[in-house]
Parts: structure tokens; sequence; C-alpha cells
């Protein structure tokens, strides 16, 4: 086998080393996102809201079963920290007074952000009040 001579590489040698435009905006585009998430992730860890968990229940709906009533519900954190173990109470009361009480847990509640959860009842609560309370956190 003869080794190869400089007659047998490519006449482009010039053209192969040119990288496209094409290439050039990806790249830019690519380095922009990168420099852009980093630069919100380091201003949250800066000066991002520093405020307690705040936690807004709502009930989202009432689903009859055969053992009995389950009171779905959605756990809003609007505070800027998160919380673990959130702890929910939630009574039917008539008449001011209770009647049944159950309760349910979230394991995390990441700040801005919901989850959903159910708590169950023997009675129909669509024919009372529902209160609904956090009753305590852990911090991650």
């Amino acid at each position: 086998m003869n080794p190869p001579s400089e007659r047998d590489e490519p006449a482009k040698k010039g053209k192969a080393s040119e990288i496209p435009l094409l290439e050039w905006v990806i790249s830019a585009l690519g380095l922009l996102t990168v420099a852009a998430a980093v630069g919100v992730l380091l201003y949250e860890a800066i000066a991002g809201d520093k405020s307690p968990p705040e936690v807004q229940l709502t009930v989202q709906s009432i689903v009859q079963q055969p053992s009995g009533f389950l009171v779905k519900i959605r756990a809003e954190n609007i505070g800027g920290e998160p919380a673990a173990g959130v702890e929910i109470s939630a009574e039917l009361v008539e008449n001011g007074k209770v009647i049944e009480a159950s309760g349910t847990q979230f394991d995390h509640l990441p700040p801005r952000s919901a989850s959903e959860g159910g708590v169950f009842f023997r009675r129909d609560p669509r024919q009372v009040e529902i209160r609904l309370q956090a009753r305590g956190y852990e911090e991650p």
C-alpha cells in the first residue's frame, strides 16, 4: 500500500474548515439560553422572594363514593420558601358546631406551586360548611 500523497487529499481543504453561518447562529442561541438560565438561578438565589410559606386551600370537587364522600382539595404555596410535610385539617361544620373532622398531608410544596389531594368524610359535605386549614409544616 502506498502512503497517501498530497494529490490524494481533497481539493476543498479550505472549505472543510469553514463553519456554516447556521451553526454559528444556533451556537449563539444555545449560549444565550444557558446564560439566561444561569442568570435567573443566580437572581433567585441572591435576591429571590424569601417570604415564609403561605398555603392557600380550596375545594376542587366533592365525589360521592360507596363508603362516603371524597373532598378533593388544592393546596397552593404562594410564599417564597418551600414547605414539607404540610398538615391540613378539614372539618364539616353545621350551625357553628364541628360534626366531623378529617385531614391529610402534603409531602412537599415548592414556592409558587400547587398540589392536589383529598380528604374523606362519612357525611355529605355538600349539605354543610367545609373548613380547611393548614396546621403546620417542616422546613425541607
